[in-house]
């Protein structure tokens, strides 16, 4: 298990969130500059996630959940209620800004709401 930290963590999960679909990032790429402007800078977050798109394009969708499940786990110890709560709603705003939640996009969501449901 990598240690990352609560930002990086969020990052990553948004990134598998937005990829898991197999589409193109459109909406979701300006969602995640977005939702993350206070932690990175704007044109460093537009650089990484075209690698990290490029990078998770080549990646099996097991082990997509493997790092999901990481990433979860990482922003789970450092995060408060507040912050998971507030990362559930910003998962459920990149999943559906197409208007379609694909049954990939469902799988992560159910786990993330699953685990983090458990701990609560």
């Amino acid at each position: 298990m990598s240690s990352l930290n609560k930002s990086t963590a969020r990052y990553k999960m948004l990134m598998i969130l937005a990829i898991a679909d197999g589409t193109h990032l459109g909406t979701e790429k300006k969602q995640i500059i977005n939702f993350l402007g206070d932690f990175f800078d704007p044109e460093f977050l537009e650089a990484a996630i075209q690698s990290e798109q490029i990078r998770r394009e080549s990646v099996q969708k097991d082990d997509l959940m493997l790092d999901f499940r990481d990433a979860m786990n990482q922003f789970y110890r450092q995060s408060t209620c507040e912050e998971r709560t507030r990362f559930l709603q910003q998962a459920m705003d990149l999943v559906t800004a197409d208007s379609h939640v694909s049954p990939e996009e469902n799988l992560f969501l159910n786990r993330l709401f699953e685990l983090w449901g458990e701990t609560e």
